[in-house]
């Protein structure tokens, strides 16, 4: 099952936020895909199922959603999340349907999270905003769409435990910091040893299982993440989502991913060691893209998923 409609991209340039971030990458992604299973549809938005200010309360703090709801609030987080500039001249669309494009993702991950408890597996070509904290959003993350979903879940008993696996180049801090003290979401974050966000000012917090990879470690890579997995198999989970970063490839264009550099194959190796690891413990699974920056990050993403779509047949 794969979640993909081009309008739920962000499209930062069309409310005047001006990054060096391509935001055609899933349309890219679902390019590919179609070349090989051109029945391939996008999702009809007319079956999102809607996430609510409620829905965000459960993950991120009051004084926070006020600010965020606000038009001069929302334009602050705004700047703090993606640390940058706002030049209203070069703006297309009002600042305020950045916010409501923002929620129709949210919405996405939870719909796809319905989606993969049905189907056993789910790809969403977009979400993954594993640096939002409880009170900011953070590192391109607005909110913390994984979480978020996975309370909603929990709140409708969908599901009563989870796993989240970030396997993006960056440390999942912020899921890590919403989820501290939940014994209800496990975590996992397989990532460079050093860089952001370790050498920001934010507080550091620590994953359940922590697989920091030094530079010039790739070789052990694939070998630290069996043991990471290795480490949870005492435990059962009802529902896993992979927050599936294309960022580790050597070719990834982020200036701040240059601490990790996996080939091609590795990439591909390390998401179907995932995937089967899942498979095998009969887990239904979710995968969102998170970080993934350049001409290559599609050509990751769509070897992963097309060779899933043939094993599925």
């Amino acid at each position: 099952m794969i979640l993909y409609h081009p309008r739920l991209a962000t499209e930062l340039a069309h409310y005047g936020i001006n990054l060096p971030l391509r935001d055609d990458r899933s349309d890219q992604v679902f390019g590919l895909l179609k070349k090989h299973f051109p029945n391939l549809a996008p999702f009809d938005l007319e079956n999102l199922i809607p996430i609510c200010r409620e829905d965000i309360a459960r993950v991120h703090e009051d004084g926070f959603l006020k600010r965020w709801w606000s038009p001069e609030g929302f334009l602050e987080e705004t700047l703090r999340a993606y640390d940058c500039q706002f030049v209203a001249s070069s703006a297309v669309a009002p600042l305020e349907e950045l916010r409501e494009s923002i929620l129709r993702q949210v919405s996405a991950t939870y719909t796809a999270i319905e989606m993969a408890l049905e189907e056993s597996f789910c790809f969403y070509l977009g979400g993954g905003m594993h640096h939002a904290r409880k009170s900011f959003g953070s590192g391109f993350c607005p909110l913390n769409d994984i979480v978020i979903a996975l309370k909603r879940a929990q709140s409708t008993g969908r599901i009563k435990t989870a796993l989240v696996i970030d396997t993006d180049a960056h440390h999942g801090d912020g899921t890590a910091e919403v989820t501290d003290n939940d014994e209800s979401i496990s975590t996992l974050s397989i990532h460079m040893a050093q860089g952001w966000p370790f050498d920001s000012e934010l507080p550091r917090v620590n994953s359940d299982v922590d697989l920091p990879i030094e530079k010039g470690e790739e070789s052990i890579y694939l070998e630290q993440l069996g043991k990471g997995l290795k480490s949870l198999e005492h435990k059962s989970f009802d529902f896993v989502i992979v927050v599936a970063g294309a960022d580790p490839h050597e070719h990834d264009e982020l200036k701040s991913t240059e601490e990790l550099k996996l080939t091609k194959e590795q990439m591909l190796s390390r998401d179907m060691m995932v995937y089967k690891w899942c498979q095998e413990r009969e887990m239904p699974q979710l995968w969102l893209m998170a970080g993934g920056y350049g001409e290559q990050a599609p050509h990751i993403y769509a070897q992963f998923i097309l060779k899933v779509l043939h094993l599925m047949g």
